[in-house]
């Protein structure tokens, strides 16, 4: 739901910062009996039974849900506040979670009497789900402060779903590939322009879903391209104003028939007397095998290694574990070396890196 603008700004608001939140201090009043013009505050007799003089805080709406706006909207609601008691209720300061803004509020609630305290949130910088919080503060003494809820989702004007990023892993000479699509919520149709990314490791392919609307693009992994892991950056021209340029991540892995993983173990750091000894799993895989035979060793003399053979014959799976007393401070730096009975692959060195310090 969007509502237009108030057109006009209340001057006696005084806006500060708190950590996360925007707060705005209402001054009392200038007599208990009166109100000032500027609060719009619609007067009513009181309800029978109410406490002498105290006053009763009473939201009708405690959440304002305003559904899905495209970024950049803005959305504006009021709160109304009710004062079901005898007594003058004052408004002490209103907090909120930014960008939420108040652009009005009452300074004093009569008995008997409505007041609104009007809000604005701009999307511009907003995507996704907002959840924002408000607290009232005010004198009355069962309801000392008031929990509003102001929530809804953001849209951006061009969605990459399911997420903005490529993850593509494969075995050499297998052609792996995984796709995204590129979704338009702007009232003007889309175009696609020029796709620039790294050579070598993968090739990119678009194609049109709905003209305008939906694209979709798709990563090649390049089954004879560099081994290893790599993470590199697509980028893409669009014709639209607001998001002329997308960028999606290229997150790729092409791996041999004989591979290990991880394909090097980071330890963290460690300090001299802490207890137990962190462990990691490593597994030495051949594609296809039957009769794989794997010998571990290693450079590290605080390092045990433990493996075991899988039941199909074609990987090992390892236990890899420091020796926290028998490290010395310092960095912890050297590999585990795999020899197999691979001819193509008859070594595979996985890195070992760590740190002990001092207490």
């Amino acid at each position: 739901m969007i509502f237009r603008a108030t057109r006009r700004f209340n001057p006696l608001l005084l806006f500060c910062l708190l950590p996360g939140l925007i707060s705005c201090r209402s001054p009392q009043a200038t007599t208990s009996s009166g109100l000032q013009p500027s609060e719009q505050v619609k007067l009513r007799s009181a309800p029978a039974g109410a406490t002498a003089n105290v006053p009763k805080a009473f939201f009708p709406e405690m959440a304002f849900e305003f559904g899905e706006v495209l970024s950049g909207a803005v959305v504006e609601h009021d709160f109304n506040i009710d004062n079901h008691g005898s007594a003058p209720m004052i408004v002490n300061n209103v907090s909120m979670t930014t960008p939420l803004l108040v652009t009005q509020m009452p300074h004093q609630v009569l008995p008997g009497a409505e007041g609104k305290i009007h809000f604005k949130l701009d999307t511009g910088n907003l995507s996704g789900k907002f959840a924002g919080t408000i607290l009232v503060s005010l004198n009355d003494p069962a309801t000392p402060q008031a929990r509003l809820l102001f929530s809804g989702h953001v849209v951006p004007p061009i969605v990459v779903t399911p997420r903005p990023a490529f993850f593509v892993a494969g075995q050499r000479d297998q052609r792996n590939r995984a796709s995204i699509e590129i979704v338009n919520h702007e009232s003007q149709p889309l175009t696609i322009g020029k796709i620039a990314c790294p050579v070598g490791r993968f090739t990119t392919r678009l194609e049109t879903i709905s003209p305008g609307r939906r694209y979709r693009l798709t990563l090649v992994l390049n089954p004879h391209g560099p081994g290893g892991k790599a993470s590199e950056i697509i980028s893409i021209r669009t014709s639209s104003k607001r998001m002329p340029l997308l960028e999606v991540g290229a997150n790729t892995y092409l791996y041999e028939r004989v591979h290990a993983f991880p394909d090097d173990l980071n330890f963290g750091t460690w300090h001299i007397g802490d207890s137990g000894d962190p462990t990691i799993t490593l597994m030495i895989h051949q594609e296809g095998g039957t009769n794989f035979t794997a010998r571990f060793t290693t450079d590290i003399p605080c390092l045990s290694v433990k493996p075991e053979r899988g039941p199909k014959g074609d990987r090992y799976q390892a236990e890899v574990s420091l020796i926290l007393q028998k490290i010395p401070p310092g960095p912890i730096k050297g590999s585990i070396f795999i020899n197999t009975n691979d001819p193509a692959f008859p070594k595979i060195t996985v890195p070992v890196n760590g740190q002990m310090l001092e207490r």
